[in-house]
């Protein structure tokens, strides 16, 4: 029976409800007070708030070292040349099978 606006619910979806566990209404209380108080900063203060974030995760980030670096950088190059040579190959080929069929 719905009163003051309220939602009428059936036995089926109140059974249905107990057997979850407590930690989903948790997450959802947990998310909704969090949407409540990100719905009052203005754009300037989500945009501070923002950057501290990223500041932050910044700091857990453990950067290469410049011989890390170097490797990695050396081993992409070397890379991009032996698919740039098998591209190569393979596009020379092709082209001259559609040459013999075509001819």
């Amino acid at each position: 029976m719905a009163v003051d606006g309220d939602a009428q619910v059936s036995n089926s979806s109140v059974a249905s409800a107990q057997s979850l566990p407590k930690s989903v209404f948790k997450n959802v209380k947990t998310m909704t007070a969090q949407t409540v108080v990100e719905g009052d900063l203005n754009l300037f203060q989500k945009a501070a708030q923002f950057l501290r974030e990223v500041q932050a995760e910044l700091r857990k980030v453990t950067w290469p070292n410049r011989k890390q670096t170097a490797g990695s950088t050396f081993v992409v190059i070397i890379m991009v040349f032996i698919v740039a040579a098998f591209l190569g190959l393979v596009d020379i080929t092709l082209s001259k099978l559609v040459q013999l069929v075509l001819a």
